[in-house]
């Protein structure tokens, strides 16, 4: 099956981690694995003015990674699983200040109306947002001791990579192709982003809000691997869960924008920001009323239902 064909919303077939007809779990899951390293490790390579872009696409194929890693979690080593899972958080942490500084001029710019009350600040608090990035990134890109520390523990990384489509307990045994492989990992995946959806509803908190953020965006790339078993619903699934982690990633992106004007005095500095925060706020409410919606839309059913439904594709539709 064309992998670029079974979703309503076809995925780049340069990212996707979408399993193949005709492949085993094994041989899908070192695929979709050395292509995300590649991925990764490419962050080095791109030109200077293209590196905020290319730090942004290592982090999300670093989420991929742990993605797949929880797929199987269950069926490999718990020390594989910790330390490896472990490893990769750390590595996107050591880039996290150069995608926020990038991201917060861009989501004011985005999200914010440049009306006359707030069109100016807007404007110099974009302007003051490109400098703290120029300055942030070269501390972590121009730091080539730093950088190649970072490339290392990736490399290091990919190299124990083989160690996810073995057995636990076993050396050389490979992952058998069988649904029991990957069903504890995607049910706890699945509840988890379910029982987060129910928290939230009740408790929309900056930090609760940020961890279903990342429940969903698990959820949402073992869904996308999976899609071979049932394309077309499997499909519209993986969509609802983009659009989710979209709006819970805006919401999350203004959360830390509202967190530097308290601890940047000097960014703020002179600007007259209560239009600009009204704002802010107003957007949050809406990107958390929305999101909210759309969860319980996507989690309405129990995990035990979902788990089922996907033991029966995997059974009775093709094969990959």
């Amino acid at each position: 099956m064309d992998e670029t064909t079974t979703s309503a919303s076809p995925p780049n077939t340069l990212t996707s981690v979408r399993f193949f007809a005709g492949e085993t779990l094994v041989e899908g899951l070192t695929r979709v694995i050395d292509a995300q390293f590649g991925i990764a490790l490419a962050v080095t390579a791109s030109p200077h003015d293209e590196q905020p872009a290319s730090v942004h696409e290592t982090r999300k194929a670093i989420k991929r990674l742990r993605a797949m890693l929880r797929l199987v979690r269950d069926s490999i080593s718990h020390d594989v699983y910790h330390t490896d899972n472990a490893a990769l958080k750390l590595i996107a942490a050591e880039l996290g200040a150069v995608r926020d500084s990038w991201v917060m001029a861009e989501i004011l710019d985005r999200l914010l109306p440049h009306d006359d009350t707030t069109a100016a600040a807007v404007a110099e608090l974009v302007d003051r947002l490109q400098e703290r990035y120029q300055a942030e990134s070269a501390a972590v890109l121009e730091n080539h001791a730093h950088m190649a520390s970072i490339m290392e523990q990736l490399k290091n990384a990919w190299d124990r990579a083989s160690r996810w489509t073995v057995v636990a307990g076993e050396q050389s045994v490979p992952l058998p192709h069988e649904f029991a492989t990957v069903a504890p990992g995607l049910q706890r995946v699945y509840k988890r982003g379910r029982r987060g959806m129910r928290i939230v509803a009740d408790s929309p908190t900056d930090t609760l809000l940020h961890v279903w953020r990342k429940r969903a965006k698990y959820l949402r790339h073992q869904v996308e691997a999976l899609n071979v078993l049932d394309p077309e619903p499997l499909g519209e699934m993986e969509d609802r869960l983009a659009s989710l982690t979209d709006l819970l990633g805006d919401d999350h992106d203004l959360a830390v924008l509202l967190s530097r004007f308290s601890d940047d005095h000097r960014l703020v500095a002179g600007l007259p920001l209560e239009g600009v925060v009204h704002a802010i706020r107003e957007n949050r409410r809406q990107l958390q009323s929305d999101s909210i919606a759309l969860g319980q839309n996507i989690f309405e059913e129990h995990s035990s239902f979902f788990l089922s439904y996907i033991e029966s594709v995997w059974r009775d539709g093709p094969t990959f």
